[in-house]
């Protein structure tokens, strides 16, 4: 693929993903750096073993906080908002990702890109 067609499919995907996070955005009330927040939890939350193992691990502010380099009081009020859309939910250990779709729908942009795209 030469340069000027890997940067034109890039711009495509660009496109896409921009919509889809705004759409998202725009569905839920919600801001992007919130948006940003909520695919990063997911990321925390979804953990895979050795031998092909899923499970789900809650994300605390603290470990969340260090992963995302932001302050713990911008992100505690910040996934209190994302509670209150039904985006997460809090447990006992911290807080995991409540709406699958939305955070699939995210997180399948974020694959690499194929020479058909």
């Amino acid at each position: 693929m030469t340069e000027r067609n890997e940067l034109a499919t890039l711009a495509r995907y660009t496109a896409r993903m921009f919509k889809l996070m705004s759409s998202l955005r725009a569905r839920h009330g919600i801001e992007f750096d919130e948006l940003l927040i909520f695919f990063a939890l997911g990321r925390l939350n979804f953990d895979q073993q050795p031998g092909n193992l899923m499970f789900v691990k809650p994300a605390n502010i603290v470990s969340l906080s260090d992963f995302m380099d932001i302050p713990r009081e911008t992100l505690r009020r910040k996934l209190l908002r994302l509670e209150e859309k039904e985006l997460v939910q809090r447990t006992s250990y911290g807080f995991v990702v409540k709406d699958l779709v939305s955070w699939k729908r995210i997180s399948e942009m974020s694959q690499p890109l194929d020479a058909d795209t």
